[in-house]
């Protein structure tokens, strides 16, 4: 999935980050589309929109009638439900390909890259307290970036962290020193928005799943996880900025609904 996305969105890496946006929102749209087409029954959600719609109209022409009324909205609430529990199956299976999308777009949405002349934190969480003091610790970086600060041992949080300084984009790896052995973890500068991976993880399927930019880190280690501070983005818009996740969800349901009947999907 990382590598697919890396690929479909790299046209758009020097261009306005709703570019990039659009073009999975509208893909995204038409996927569900088909999904939601192929898991529900298209008959049972148009016979019950059709009849929302009548006793709509039935409490519009009989709205001095208490009883036809109150059987109106009875009806409604019924057919509400039944539309509800048809749509409820092509939901659930929606579920997993929007959560890897969503996973791969805050990967290349969510976060900005350093710029030159910023600053950003490193920081290694540790399994056990005791592995802060009980070896040697340090952090080598390429030419590019340069190391601030000394190590800052944090033991109520098993925690080292590092300042480093960037000086010109690129795409580094960084190495912390842990006793005899070494971890990686790659740093992302640019002015451009790209993938960055702001952590990496040890074992765990959740963790990694959610955090797919680089491979777990070894069950060996005595590094639990290694975290860059990376600025949150977002989306200019006016005279506002917004968040990527609503973009997305705005322009994919609007997609949708606009490709519907192309598609002939009754929603």
């Amino acid at each position: 999935m990382t590598a697919i996305f890396d690929i479909l969105l790299s046209p758009f890496s020097s261009l306005s980050p709703w570019y990039g946006i659009a073009a999975v929102s509208l893909v995204t749209g038409v996927v569900m589309l088909l999904i939601f087409r192929g898991t529900s029954n298209q008959r049972a959600i148009r016979r019950a929109k059709d009849r929302i719609r009548a006793h709509l109209l039935e409490v519009r022409l009989y709205r001095d009638d208490v009883r036809v009324l109150l059987r109106a909205q009875k009806d409604i609430l019924l057919n509400n439900l039944a539309y509800l529990g048809n749509s409820l199956v092509p939901l659930v299976v929606m579920i997993i390909p929007v959560v890897l999308i969503l996973v791969q777009l805050n990967a290349h949405y969510g976060y900005q890259p350093l710029r030159p002349g910023e600053s950003a934190i490193v920081a290694a969480k540790f399994a056990r307290p005791g592995d802060l003091d009980a070896c040697r610790l340090g952090l080598e970086v390429p030419p590019g970036l340069r190391v601030e600060t000394p190590p800052l041992r944090i033991p109520a949080q098993s925690e080292v962290d590092w300042r480093i300084g960037a000086e010109r984009p690129g795409r580094y790896t960084v190495r912390i020193i842990v006793g005899e052995g070494s971890v990686e973890k790659e740093v992302v500068v640019g002015d451009t928005h790209t993938r960055v991976s702001p952590e990496r993880v040890g074992s765990g399927w959740w963790a990694v799943l959610m955090n797919p930019g680089e491979k777990p880190l070894p069950d060996t280690s005595a590094v639990r996880s290694i975290t860059v501070g990376y600025q949150p983005a977002s989306l200019p818009l006016l005279r506002w900025n917004i968040h990527w996740l609503v973009a997305f969800f705005v322009l994919s349901i609007a997609f949708g609904f606009a490709l519907k009947g192309l598609f002939r999907v009754e929603v």
